[in-house]
């Protein structure tokens, strides 16, 4: 996991509503557990020095501003670009390299980081209404610190979310590659038969065990996942950009 104290370029996070009542809240809630529309999770944007000015966000009438503190947590993954929440190998991003994430220069106008359980509302250090103004004009641009603020670390992440194939926005990434699935099975500890359509089938037998493993965190086996080489995510970037220009 990243030092926070080393992402200094990171103002805040922004959750965007259009419900009032979001004054009122104790927490905001994870989405309920499926395979077949959207990460069940709660769905921020990463705010920072670099991307305040050209990043766009969820359209909402209020914007809760969320501590970076938020990022010392294990139950997150982040992709650059607005992915349904889907974790895959050329858009996700993990706490543990944050900082790539930060460098990226793929990195696209709307990235989405998406936490595995509820958020506590005294993470939320204001909120803004936005009353068809320019919202950009009314986010702070500073870092916006919380030093009374710990993060929650006894909840482990959930990262068995390949379903690619279920994404139905405009330019789908290419798909991840053999290698990368193949790490994937080792992560949801399934075996499965090699050929052709490996992908499909390690997809398949994870969305089966998918539930399980939601409930069951520690049951995955992160170490497979952290250890992917950085070589690989380098390539299949490079794969991603080639195909898009044919």
């Amino acid at each position: 996991m990243e030092d926070i104290g080393d992402i200094g370029d990171i103002y805040y996070l922004i959750h965007a509503t259009n419900n009032p009542d979001c004054i009122s809240w104790n927490e905001l809630k994870a989405g309920d557990f499926n395979t077949d529309d959207q990460f069940p999770g709660v769905y921020m944007s990463v705010i920072t020095e670099n991307n305040i000015e050209s990043e766009s966000i969820y359209p909402g009438k209020y914007l809760m501003i969320f501590s970076k503190i938020l990022l010392g947590q294990k139950n997150y993954h982040i992709n650059a670009r607005d992915y349904n929440g889907i974790i895959s190998e050329k858009n996700t991003y993990y706490p543990w390299n944050l900082r790539e994430f930060l460098d990226c220069k793929d990195n696209c106008s709307m990235n989405e980081i998406i936490f595995h359980d509820n958020i506590d509302i005294k993470y939320c250090l204001s909120i803004i209404t936005v009353n068809g103004s320019d919202y950009k004009s009314l986010l702070p641009k500073i870092s916006l610190d919380s030093p009374g603020l710990k993060p929650d670390i006894s909840t482990l992440p959930f990262y068995c979310y390949p379903f690619e194939s279920m994404y139905t926005g405009i330019n789908p990434l290419p798909p991840s590659s053999k290698e990368w699935y193949i790490m994937m099975s080792k992560l949801a500890d399934i075996t499965t038969d090699d050929g052709d359509d490996i992908r499909d089938c390690i997809r398949e037998k994870i969305r089966e065990k998918a539930e399980y493993l939601y409930i069951n965190r520690d049951k995955q086996k992160i170490k497979y996942i952290k250890e992917y080489p950085k070589e690989s995510r380098k390539e299949s970037r490079k794969e991603s950009r080639k195909e898009s220009r044919v």
